[in-house]
Order: C-alpha cells, then sequence, then structure tokens
C-alpha cells in the first residue's frame, strides 16, 4: 500500500513538471507578443488598468523567472525520459549562447549597412546604444537564459512527440 501511494507521488511530481513547463511556455509567448503588438500597433500608454497590471506582471514574472529556475534545479520532479529531455536541452543551449552573438553582429552590421540608421530602431537593433548597468544586465541575460530554457525544452519535447 505504501508503494502505490508513492508511485503516484512520483507520477504526478512528472506530470507537475510538464505542467509547470508549459504554463512558463504561456508565459514566454505572451512576454513574446505583449511588446511586438506595443512596437507594431504603436499603442500608447498602459494595456491594461493599474490593478489588473500588477497581478498580470506578478504571475508573469513568477512564471517566466521562479519556475524555470526551479524546473531547472528540481531533479526529484523529472522521469527518465525529462532527464534526457533537460541534458538535450542544456546541449542545444551551449549551441545557441556560442553563435548568438556572432549571429546578432552580423545582422545588426547587415541591416545597418543595408537600411542606414533608422530613426527608431526597434530595440533588438537598439541594445549597443542602451546604458545598461550591471544590475540590468544580469537581469536580462537570467531572462534570456529561463526563457530559452523553457523554449528548447518545449521545443525537443514537440519534436519528439512527431
Amino acid at each position: 500500500m505504501i508503494r502505490s501511494t508513492d508511485k503516484s507521488t512520483k507520477q504526478m511530481r512528472y506530470r507537475a513538471y510538464f505542467w509547470l513547463m508549459n504554463a512558463s511556455s504561456a508565459a514566454v509567448i505572451y512576454s513574446g507578443a505583449e511588446p511586438l503588438a506595443v512596437y507594431l500597433f504603436n499603442i500608447e500608454g498602459d494595456i491594461y488598468p493599474s490593478p489588473i497590471k500588477e497581478l498580470l506582471y506578478s504571475v508573469i514574472g513568477l512564471l517566466l523567472f521562479v519556475v524555470p529556475m526551479i524546473l531547472v534545479c528540481a531533479r526529484f520532479m523529472r522521469d527518465d525520459y525529462t532527464e534526457q529531455l533537460w541534458k538535450r536541452t542544456f546541449v542545444v543551449i551551449a549551441y545557441i549562447m556560442a553563435l548568438l552573438p556572432f549571429v546578432y553582429l552580423v545582422m545588426y552590421w547587415s541591416l545597418f549597412f543595408a537600411l542606414g540608421q533608422p530613426a527608431k530602431p526597434p530595440l533588438v537593433l537598439a541594445l549597443p546604444e542602451l546604458n545598461l548597468t550591471m544590475g540590468t544586465a544580469i537581469y536580462g541575460a537570467w531572462m534570456a537564459y529561463m526563457m530559452m530554457f523553457v523554449i528548447v525544452f518545449q521545443f525537443l519535447r514537440w519534436r519528439d512527440s512527431r
């Protein structure tokens, strides 16, 4: 009897890993879609009223930063398949981290020479011109790393299901 409850507890932890990963994926999609929509449609001001905005951004922040950090560190929540997927995810992230600066520089300079300096460049192209502090840079790198973990993990999971 004890073994059956222990087995169901393990199964619940394994399922919870994927539930949390799916929730983090939704937060990643939203965090990419909202700024893109604001930029493309020139939306001025806040989209949501103040109390809803704070609540929504708190939940999104939790799902973007805290939950992926737990998923990266919580080995007890992963079964054998998830552990292999986790390892493959970090191999892909290592390749991305090695190639991303080079790809960014090539993209930035190619667009700069092809189009000239635009009056208001998109945020991605304006990154070298921003005045960042060490804290902001670390926060941005952590955010990008956590989002990349969620995206790559879900992509590899989707690819395995096909």
